[in-house]
């Protein structure tokens, strides 16, 4: 055996030996087939998992170790995870120019202000309540 099959998609992602979607750079856990039938039926049950995705075969020689050798055109460049939002470019990054925090301005003055006496005073406790040691 010279060659092996392996499946790829149109992310450049690579099918693993648990059915997951990889880089490919570690050739030791992709999925693959020295048969070809096995590698496109294969390829049919992750396609009815996931119909979005264009799976392709690619035919892969062996390394020294009994691995597939990926082609370097076909890994592409390293990927960041599906799904994760994209890095923001330096020059606009929140963390390293923070924006001031926005004052609130208020709406209304406040009913009362602080050099005004309230206009209710506390009620006091009566005298006699003092006399009888009831008092707070």
């Amino acid at each position: 055996m010279s060659h092996v099959y392996v499946l790829t998609n149109q992310h450049q992602r690579f099918l693993s030996k648990s059915n997951e979607w990889i880089d490919g750079r570690d050739a030791g856990k992709l999925f693959r087939s020295e048969h070809k039938d096995v590698a496109i039926n294969q390829m049919f049950e992750a396609n009815t998992r996931d119909v979005s995705l264009r799976i392709e075969l690619l035919q892969c020689n062996l390394n020294t170790k009994g691995q597939p050798q990926v082609p370097a055109e076909a890994l592409g460049e390293p990927e960041i995870e599906p799904g994760t939002p994209p890095e923001t470019p330096p020059e606009q990054n929140p963390e390293i120019i923070p924006e001031p925090t926005p004052e609130i301005e208020p709406g209304e003055p406040p009913e009362i202000t602080p050099e005004e006496p309230p206009e209710i005073e506390p009620e006091q406790p009566g005298e006699d309540a003092v006399k009888s040691g009831s008092a707070l």
